[in-house]
């Protein structure tokens, strides 16, 4: 009995929702990693724009502020201001102080110009001893200061970035020139230098705002869990808290971006928490699609099982009932597909093997009667009465060899008869029983009739035969050969092999057969017997050699009408009961 566990139908849900369940995990697998890439990807490239953005914006007022601090260092006006104006304060004030105020003016108006006003808070412009300097306020809170040139050298800072001979950042720092200590600053300083000796001849000091950097790092909206570091240069590294820098280092995987012209460096910190959304929000998408693909699986098993499980269900049942017996048609399962095809397979196996089943129990029931009417013919009453009759007369008539050799044929050929039912004996022994049989013959015709055996191997006789296949062909070629052709008469049988079959031929030298009496007798509608074996003639001994050996064998027949006749037995070399 078929369990449910192994049927189709439980098969293919199985193997469809399986792969469906395996696709689905692959393609959530394959999707989950290629979006968290993704995301991260793109929240980094968000980020960098953001911070390139910011970061050129910052970039680009230091950029002024250096490109005016350039310019003060090769403006000759300024230049020849350093060189002499000490000189001129020594030997007349009154020129000392033209000096001064016309090189303010000049440097004054360039300070307006370049815009430099809204970048830094205050320019100074100084002698190397720190006596005489120039200097440009922007206004506002920015206010004078006495004795300003000293107090910007006596800062902690102002030899080492001096001594620099690049722009060295440090800061936010206090500004030396305010007592509040709460205005932080970027400080510039830098040597100018003589234009012919290299020497230096004086030196610039700005101060950059930190508000003004504070307040473009406020345009940048942080989450609560982000974070925006600049870095002046290495040791001087800033977070921005929304509202001040405080120094701190820098922590997480950050994304950075080196400003160009200043060389600052911005880094971000973006948002797990944002990253971690985008990321929910995805793997939910990629749960749906996984539901979806699982659900394509189940409607797909629901719609193979009702193509293929239920067509295949009614095709194993229509099998059981063929095993049970029942071989009729069944036409619903000859569908309009493939199924269908072997549907009708089905229906013309169970009709051939219902018509095989009749014709085997015909055949069986045609066996049945032959070999009772072998049976039947085996004591032939008829027979026996003439047999007597000639062995009476013969005993009248002549002397006892006669009697004596009838009297043993019959004694040899009725024990034959009586001993066992086996079907396949030798060759020999079918010969025996041949020759029995045509001693009593013999005499009965008066020697008018002969046998002659033609062997060509002696090993032949060993090979199987059924029992009493040649007495009813002889028989047959005595009285229906050559007793009516009215004289004597041979009957040969030739024995040999050809082609690895075994042949046996008898021919007698009677009337001949039409081609009509030799279909006739083939086919078993001829009406002749004989005295021996009523009733069994050529068309029956031909049946049992194909009930024995298979319908390739059997009995030939060729003949000339007035001349001869010849039954040919064609058998197997070698053969055994097991082999049927």
């Amino acid at each position: 009995m078929r369990t449910k566990k192994h049927t189709l139908r439980n098969k293919i849900i199985i193997w469809a929702l399986g792969f469906a369940l395996i696709l689905a995990l692959v393609v959530a697998a394959v999707s989950f990693s290629l979006s968290l890439q993704y995301l991260k990807k793109n929240q980094q490239q968000a980020a960098l724009t953001n911070i390139q953005l910011l970061g050129n914006e910052i970039d680009d007022d230091i950029r002024v502020a250096m490109t005016f601090a350039n310019w003060i260092c090769l403006d000759s006006t300024l230049g020849g201001y350093l060189l002499n104006v000490e000189n001129y304060y020594d030997t007349n004030e009154k020129a000392g102080r033209r000096l001064s105020v016309t090189t303010w003016d000049h440097l004054n108006n360039e300070y307006n110009i370049v815009g430099i006003r809204d970048i830094v808070n205050r320019t100074i412009v100084s002698t190397p001893s720190g006596d005489q300097y120039l200097q440009s306020l922007s206004g506002g809170d920015t206010q004078s200061v006495a004795d300003t040139s000293h107090k910007v050298m006596d800062s902690e800072y102002f030899t080492e970035l001096l001594s620099s001979a690049n722009y060295k950042w440090i800061g936010p720092i206090p500004n030396p020139l305010m007592n509040s200590g709460t205005d932080l600053i970027i400080p510039i300083v830098k040597s100018v230098q003589s234009p012919s000796s290299y020497e230096s001849i004086g030196w610039i000091y700005m101060d950059i705002p930190v508000k003004r950097i504070t307040s473009k790092l406020k345009s940048f909206n942080l989450e609560e869990d982000e974070a925006l570091f600049i870095t002046f240069s290495p040791g001087y590294t800033f977070k921005f808290d929304g509202e001040n820098l405080v120094r701190d280092d820098i922590q997480g995987e950050v994304i950075s971006y080196i400003l160009p012209n200043s060389g600052w460096e911005i880094s971000y910190l973006p948002s797990a928490k944002a990253l971690q959304n985008r990321v929910n929000y995805y793997g939910l998408l990629i749960f749906v699609i996984v539901q979806i693909i699982v659900l394509a699986g189940a409607m797909l098993s629901f719609f193979l099982h009702r193509t293929i499980t239920r067509p295949v269900s009614q095709i194993v049942d229509r099998l059981d009932l063929i095993g049970a017996g029942d071989f009729s048609r069944d036409e619903k399962i000859e569908w309009d597909n493939e199924l269908g095809d072997i549907g009708k397979g089905i229906n013309n196996l169970a009709e051939n093997v219902s018509a095989l089943m009749e014709k085997r129990l015909l055949d069986e029931k045609a066996k049945q009667e032959l070999e009772y009417r072998v049976l039947q013919s085996q004591i032939n009453p008829h027979f026996l009465y003439n047999t007597l009759n000639t062995i009476k007369w013969m005993a009248t008539i002549q002397g006892s060899d006669g009697i004596a050799d009838m009297s043993t044929a019959l004694s040899r050929l009725m024990k034959n008869i009586a001993k066992g039912t086996e079907n396949l004996i030798t060759l020999r022994d079918e010969f025996a029983l041949v020759d029995d049989y045509f001693t009593i013959m013999k005499y009965r015709y008066g020697g008018t009739i002969s046998l002659e055996y033609q062997t060509d191997d002696e090993s032949l006789l060993d090979k199987k035969i059924n029992r009493f296949s040649l007495q009813p062909i002889v028989e047959n070629a005595i009285f229906h050969g050559i007793e009516p052709k009215g004289n004597s008469g041979k009957i040969v049988i030739h024995t040999y092999n050809k082609e690895d079959k075994l042949l046996i031929e008898v021919t007698d030298n009677g009337v001949g057969m039409s081609e009509e009496a030799i279909e006739s007798v083939l086919n078993g509608e001829s009406k002749t017997s004989t005295e021996f074996f009523k009733q069994v003639g050529t068309y029956n001994v031909n049946q049992r050699i194909k009930y024995t050996f298979g319908e390739e064998y059997g009995i030939q027949i060729t003949s000339v009408p007035g001349e001869y006749t010849t039954m040919r037995f064609v058998l197997p070399m070698d053969f055994k009961e097991d082999d049927k």
